[in-house]
């Protein structure tokens, strides 16, 4: 009885892990204007037909950017697509991103609209979309260094010699 419930539990943990996520994410809620956004629709193990939202109101900057991955690791099979644009706005104010929408043979999903707020830009700042790859930080000591090495004197030499470099890499 132990193993049967045992089976089940884990069969269902394996069904539930592998169910469709479609979902849409932004690289900011708030912009300065002149500046644009990242908005990226994701869908997570499945497929189907991706229709985009209406951008109307944007200035589309480019996209649609697509990108896919599929892995298999320890027996766990994991499909992800996504889809990015990069969008201005042409004034300041408030905005809407619409839902996006994944038709598949079963049903229809579709993302929240997300809402967001330009702001006005006198100073003329300009910003990038924050990205998964610069939120990595590098430790100051494993950069290697520009600044040329110092002269140093060599054991046993005369003073004529001082102006022989070490270099060290």
């Amino acid at each position: 009885m132990k193993t049967i419930l045992f089976i089940l539990f884990v069969g269902i943990q394996l069904v539930h892990s592998q169910e469709l996520q479609f979902n849409v994410s932004v690289s900011n809620d708030t912009l300065l204007l002149g500046n644009y956004l990242e908005v990226k629709f994701e869908i997570k193990n499945g497929s189907g037909k991706f229709l985009p939202p209406d951008f109307s109101g944007w200035n589309l900057v480019s996209g649609p950017n697509t990108a896919s991955s599929y892995s298999f690791m320890n027996g766990q099979v994991s499909q992800t697509s996504s889809y990015t644009y990069y969008l201005e706005a042409p004034s300041d104010g408030e905005f809407i991103i619409e839902s996006g929408n994944l038709q598949t043979e079963e049903k229809t999903y579709k993302t929240p609209p997300v809402k967001i707020i330009v702001f006005q830009n006198p100073e003329g700042i300009r910003q990038r979309p924050k990205t998964k790859q610069e939120e990595r930080i590098v430790p100051e000591e494993s950069v290697p260094s520009t600044e040329p090495k110092k002269k140093e004197k060599l054991p046993n030499s005369d003073e004529k010699t001082s102006d022989c470099c070490i270099c060290m890499f």
